[in-house]
């Protein structure tokens, strides 16, 4: 390659990464306390459900960043008409899943703390000024809350359960199965940019995989034991409905944790436990169709 061709190929990929750059189609203006990162994507239907849970905060220094995931019914059709300076919205041109919007979005905070919150789901009006209390600790990287579910085919109500175990924030408990609603997660958004953000390689379970790059970062959590949200159980086009997907998903994580952390008790047993009922279901099945 001469001179000028390696101008031109520089050239043609700084003009492709401007095009793929996420797009402001309207910017926040208010001075932020936190940002919050809410993802939308086919979402018209709750999505003006969450945003007012989150405009309806008691603390209301905040700022609350919507990333149109590429989608053909954009955010701004639904919510352009609400008029508040806390609102800001990027429109990605590709689809980057839901690990990627959050990056997006943690990659624009302007807020020292950071909280997600999907399209489907809300707030209660105290939440925010019921969790932040837990970071005058310095040592507290991330802290949550038990939340309402709305929808479980067995009318189950209580997203945590027995309260004594909270927080979790030590392996290998933590490694057993995630304990933090990712609706109800609030982080320091250095600590999250620190150990990486989001994971957009794993097709499922990226919150997870960075409360536990947090834990291993040395930062401690925090909980608050009241229902301060309301989440959706999951519906059949949902991520949820795919369990072989989703477990061969969680192998990849932890297999990829064990590697990075190898003295970190608790990674390594999920990866020979999820590993043996592996192989046991491809010698007792014959190996799964790619459809599976």
């Amino acid at each position: 390659m001469n001179a000028f061709e390696l101008a031109r190929w520089r050239a043609l990929r700084f003009v492709r990464a401007r095009r793929a750059r996420p797009q402001w189609i309207r910017r926040p203006t208010s001075t932020p306390r936190v940002t919050v990162m809410m993802p939308a994507y086919y979402s018209g239907a709750t999505l003006r459900w969450s945003i007012e849970s989150v405009l309806s905060q008691t603390v209301g220094d905040l700022e609350l960043i919507v990333v149109d995931d590429a989608c053909p019914e954009t955010a701004l059709e639904s919510i352009g008409d609400i008029d508040d300076p806390r609102i800001g919205i990027v429109r990605h041109r590709k689809n980057r899943n839901t690990s990627g919007a959050r990056n997006t979005a943690l990659g624009f905070a302007r807020a020292p703390l950071v909280s997600q919150l999907d399209a489907d789901d809300a707030w209660k009006p105290e939440y925010l000024e019921s969790i932040l209390p837990c970071f005058d600790d310095p040592e507290v990287g991330l802290a949550y809350s038990n939340s309402h579910i709305i929808g479980h085919p067995d009318g189950v109500d209580d997203y945590i359960g027995d309260p004594s175990v909270h927080p979790m924030d030590q392996f290998p408990k933590f490694a057993e199965q995630c304990p933090v609603p990712a609706l109800t997660a609030t982080f320091r958004t250095g600590a999250a940019r620190a150990v990486g953000g989001y994971a957009e390689w794993l097709w499922t379970a990226t919150d997870y995989h960075l409360y536990a790059k947090l834990i291993a970062a040395g930062w401690r959590f925090g909980y608050v034991d009241r229902r301060l949200a309301h989440y959706q159980w999951p519906h059949a086009a949902s991520k949820s409905a795919h369990p072989r997907k989703m477990e061969l998903a969680r192998l990849a994580m932890w297999l990829s944790f064990a590697v990075r952390h190898p003295r970190t008790p608790g990674p390594r047993r999920q990866v020979r436990t999820r590993l043996r009922r592996e192989l046991q279901l491809r010698r007792g099945r014959g190996a799964p169709s790619s459809a599976s």
